[in-house]
């Protein structure tokens, strides 16, 4: 009788298991969805750029689409959300990424590669940015934030490597 139990409390905790697992997944997917269909530059803020670019593969729009995905990416880090030095870092990021989507689109108007090329670099970047803030002491994280805020503003500038880089 102890088995038969134990077996049905096992089964019926696998299939707890599974279904919290098909709902994370089913949500997960529909808020990327969600997101891939916004025209939200920044979650919860609509950009400018033409709706178009959320599914051309020209390389402006692919650029557009790498500036919504990595801003996105550096939102979700818990720590841009735990101290208001490193919240108030993220909100001058928030407006240089919208000057750089503005630039961005400045650049497609105009067919100018030299100023795409430039965005890519920023754009490269804006990536890595969130995995520099995913250790980061509060103090580094805002000037990892505002190092790449000065890229983003001008991507020509040499960027100071880390001290770990350095070495």
């Amino acid at each position: 009788m102890v088995g038969k139990l134990i077996i049905v409390a096992a089964v019926v905790f696998a299939l707890i298991v599974l279904a919290g697992g098909l709902w994370f997944a089913f949500d997960s997917s529909a808020r990327i969805r969600r997101f891939a269909r916004s025209t939200d530059l920044i979650p919860g803020r609509p950009g400018r750029a033409p709706k178009e670019w959320a599914t051309s593969d020209t390389r402006e729009a692919i650029l557009h689409r790498r500036i919504r995905y990595a801003i996105a990416t550096v939102h979700e880090n818990p720590a841009v959300h735990a101290d208001d030095v490193v919240g108030r870092a993220r909100e001058r990021l928030d407006e240089a990424v919208f000057a750089l989507d503005d630039r961005l689109i400045a650049a497609a108007a105009a067919a100018d590669d030299k100023e795409l090329t430039r965005v890519g670099y920023a754009v490269d970047n804006l990536e890595s940015l969130a995995g520099k803030l995913i250790y980061a002491t509060p103090d580094d994280a805002a000037s990892a934030v505002d190092a790449s805020i000065a890229f983003l503003e001008d991507p020509r500038k040499p960027v100071e490597p880390d001290a770990d880089e350095s070495d």
